[in-house]
C-alpha cells in the first residue's frame, strides 16, 4: 500500500485521484477543481498535506488535507476554520488506513484538531467520522428529491411564495437567463462586481480576484451554472450553483441593490426556475447549501444569528426537506474542545438570558 502526496508528485497525485473519482461513487466536492477552490479560501495555508492511497496499480483511497493556521488553536486541519470534506475509500480496510495516516500526520506537526464533514449528497444514515475518535457534531442542511413530479414540488411551495413567483412570472420585464459558452464570461463578471458590493456594505474583508478566478474555472469544467434575473434584459441577480451531473447545490447569490428591486421577490423566481431547470436536465437532488438550520443552538458548535435562521426559514419555504448533515471533530489537544465547551455555554446562557 502507498500514499502519494500531492507535495511530492502532483502528476501522480491528480492521475490516481481522478482515476478514484471515475471508478466509484462521489460527487463533484471532490472534484480537483472544486478542492482548488475551496482552498483558495484559506488565507492562512500551512501547508497541503492531501494524498491518495494506492494498491495493485489502483487508487484506493483519496483524501484532501488543508493544514492552516487557525485564530486560537494553532495548527489545523480545516478550511477557513471550518469543515473539509472527507476522505473516502472503496473498503472499510482502506479508510482504516487513511484515517491512521491522518492520525501520524497530526502527531508530526502538532496539529490541534481535525475538521471533516460528509457529503450532504453522501447516502449515509450512519456518521462513519465516529468511528476514528471525532466527537459528532453534526448540523442540519436542506434537500429537494428532483425526481419529484413538477406539479407536487410546486405544491410544497409555501403558499405565498407560490403568489410571489407568479407575480414576477406575469411581468414580463423580467426574465431567466442561463450560462452557457456564449454568455458565461459576462454573467460571471456580473456577478462578481454584485459580490464585491454586498461585501463591502456588509463591512466584510473582499475577496481575493482568485477566488473570483477560480469560481469561473468551475463554469469551464462544467462543476458550475450561473442563472440570473433579467430586468429589461439587463441581469439584476446572479446565482452560482454548483454541481456533477446528477446532484446540485444552490452555493451563493449576488444581486443589484438599488432601491427599485430590493423588496421584490427575485429570488424566489430564480430559484423555481433553478429547480424546474435542474429536473429537466435529469439530476436528481438540488441542495440548498449553508445556512439551513432550523434553531438559533442547533448542536454543539452550530449556533445562528437572526440573519442565518431568516434564510434557512426562506429555503425550508421552497420545499427544502430538512436532513442531517453529517460532520465531526477529532481533537489531538484539550484546549481547543474546553474553549468549544465554554463557547457552547455562553451561547446557552445567552439564550435563556433573552427570555
Amino acid at each position: 500500500m502507498n500514499f502519494i502526496f500531492k507535495h511530492e508528485d502532483a502528476p501522480t497525485f491528480e492521475r490516481l485521484w481522478n482515476e478514484y473519482l471515475g471508478t466509484h461513487r462521489s460527487d463533484f466536492h471532490y472534484a480537483l477543481a472544486l478542492i482548488e477552490y475551496a482552498l483558495s479560501y484559506s488565507s492562512r495555508l500551512h501547508m497541503d498535506q492531501s494524498f491518495v492511497v494506492e494498491e495493485n496499480n489502483r487508487c484506493v483511497g483519496i483524501c484532501f488535507l488543508p493544514i492552516e493556521t487557525s485564530t486560537h488553536d494553532g495548527l489545523s486541519i480545516s478550511i477557513a476554520e471550518g469543515y473539509v470534506i472527507a476522505p473516502l475509500a472503496c473498503s472499510h480496510k482502506y479508510e482504516e488506513a487513511i484515517f491512521e495516516k491522518i492520525d501520524a500526520i497530526c502527531a508530526l506537526f502538532n496539529i490541534s484538531l481535525v475538521k471533516f464533514k460528509l457529503s450532504a449528497f453522501e447516502d449515509s444514515r450512519f456518521n462513519r467520522l465516529r468511528l476514528y475518535g471525532f466527537i459528532d457534531t453534526t448540523s442540519t442542511t436542506g434537500t429537494l428529491d428532483l425526481q419529484t413530479s413538477k406539479e407536487e414540488l410546486w405544491t410544497n411551495l409555501r403558499k405565498r411564495y407560490k403568489s410571489f413567483i407568479n407575480s414576477v412570472i406575469k411581468n414580463d420585464a423580467f426574465s431567466i437567463l442561463y450560462s452557457d459558452h456564449s454568455n458565461a464570461q459576462t454573467m460571471h463578471q456580473t456577478y462578481v462586481a454584485f459580490h464585491k458590493i454586498h461585501m463591502q456594505n456588509a463591512g466584510k474583508i473582499p475577496k481575493s480576484d482568485e477566488i473570483y478566478r477560480k469560481q469561473f474555472t468551475l463554469i469551464e469544467n462544467r462543476l458550475a451554472t450561473v442563472i440570473a434575473v433579467c430586468y429589461q434584459d439587463s441581469i439584476v441577480m446572479a446565482n452560482y450553483f454548483f454541481h456533477d451531473t446528477r446532484n446540485v447545490i444552490y452555493a451563493s447569490s449576488a444581486y443589484d441593490t438599488r432601491e427599485l428591486f430590493h423588496h421584490l421577490p427575485l429570488n424566489h423566481y430564480l430559484l423555481w426556475h433553478a429547480i424546474v431547470y435542474f429536473k429537466e436536465q435529469n439530476f436528481t437532488t438540488f441542495g440548498f447549501g449553508e445556512p439551513c438550520i432550523l434553531n438559533a443552538i442547533n448542536g454543539f458548535t452550530d449556533y445562528a444569528d437572526e440573519k442565518e435562521l431568516n434564510i434557512s426559514h426562506f429555503k425550508r419555504g421552497m420545499g427544502a426537506q430538512t436532513i442531517s448533515h453529517m460532520q465531526a471533530i477529532k481533537f489531538y489537544h484539550y484546549e481547543p474542545l474546553i474553549r468549544l465547551i465554554d463557547q457552547f455555554k455562553l451561547e446557552v446562557t445567552n439564550a435563556f438570558c433573552k427570555h
